[in-house]
């Protein structure tokens, strides 16, 4: 479940009346309050299977928060008080009717920005979905795909004054999904191509670099109606928490160039760092040094061409040579042979998938 930062603040509001350390979560264990807290918990059974009566639990206070708009078990939220008193029990109990009633949405009240949040955010039905659309003039039909832009600097309010400078008001639409996020929804020419894709996260890549603001843009694969958007959204989120871990020099990420990326990060961390360290370890370390990891990701992005690398990394072909052989003869691998290059750009991801940290937005 998404929660725009509006929602957060009203409930950090809410929370930060209580004495008790309070953490609000999602029904997959990730924290959403506190903004930027990163954890990932394993929730109890027992307050999956009765989410509306407290549970203590180990010390604190579980009980679940399910806005009544919403359909089946998607939407579920937890709280979580520290304590395990009879007060603390009661507070739980009032603070999450409390945050039930601010996540309980009146669409007829909604301006066209938070229409097309609730929109992105998937958590209203079909109907409601055409209310909405209808209300604020979005056509149900046409060629769209979603831009995430997150940063962990920025606020939205920041990317937003930066993005209207952009933005072609005829053809994209955007609004605040978080406090550090922004998704903008562009209308695409019908039977769109793969340049029709890139070019606004193309433009947007330059003009945040030219205003030096780190952010970072995902982009869904195109769509075809209205209701298909959620799922955009989802796809232009995992594009950034995908690409950022395994292409950390780049800013911009495509869902659909991301295929092998997204199939390493389904391999458990342990196996990913299990294989890596096939290649990456103590006795390659010394090899292995920021150089000259740069020097062979240059050597990939310039496809193997010895003489274009060279040229890149501002070196003379026979120094790039040298220290390809010495990889060679330390691992066996030929990175200038094709079949030798992929098995070693694999395990260099798989070793970055297990050991890097990972964002999530």
């Amino acid at each position: 479940m998404y929660l725009d930062h509006h929602a957060v603040q009203r409930i950090a509001h809410i929370l930060e009346q209580i004495d008790n350390p309070a953490l609000l979560m999602d029904d997959g264990g990730n924290v959403l309050y506190p903004e930027g807290d990163q954890r990932h918990l394993t929730l109890p059974e027992a307050v999956r299977n009765d989410p509306s009566r407290p549970l203590i639990y180990g010390g604190v206070t579980l009980i679940g928060i399910r806005p009544e708009h919403l359909p089946g078990e998607e939407g579920r939220l937890y709280l979580c008080l520290t304590g395990d008193s009879g007060d603390v029990r009661n507070c739980a109990v009032l603070a999450s009717e409390l945050i039930g009633m601010i996540l309980k949405v009146d669409i007829g009240a909604t301006d066209r920005s938070q229409a097309l949040r609730l929109i992105l955010r998937g958590e209203n039905d079909a109907a409601e979905m055409e209310s909405l659309a209808a209300a604020h003039g979005f056509e149900m039909d046409g060629e769209r795909c979603v831009v995430c832009l997150y940063s962990r600097t920025l606020t939205c309010d920041q990317i937003s004054q930066q993005l209207s400078e952009v933005l072609d008001a005829e053809r994209d639409m955007f609004t605040d999904m978080s406090r550090h996020s922004v998704a903008v929804v562009r209308q695409l020419p019908r039977e769109s191509s793969f340049e029709d894709l890139q070019k606004l996260p193309a433009d947007l890549e330059n003009a945040f670099a030219e205003a030096d603001m780190d952010v970072l843009i995902g982009v869904s694969d195109p769509r075809e109606n209205l209701t298909q958007l959620p799922a955009a959204m989802a796809e232009a989120r995992e594009a950034i928490n995908v690409g950022s871990h395994f292409r950390a020099d780049e800013r911009v990420f495509l869902y659909r160039r991301l295929l092998l990326e997204r199939f390493l990060a389904t391999i458990p961390n342990e196996a990913g760092a299990a294989y890596g360290a096939r290649i990456f370890n103590v006795q390659t370390a010394r090899l292995f040094n920021e150089e000259m990891v740069h020097t062979i990701e240059v050597f990939f992005k310039n496809n193997l061409n010895l003489s274009e690398a060279a040229r890149k990394l501002y070196i003379h072909r026979n120094t790039l040579v040298y220290r390809l052989e010495k990889v060679q003869r330390l691992t066996g691998f030929d990175l200038r042979q094709f079949d030798d290059a992929v098995t070693f750009k694999l395990m260099m991801l798989l070793n970055r998938s297990g050991n890097a940290p990972k964002i999530r937005i």
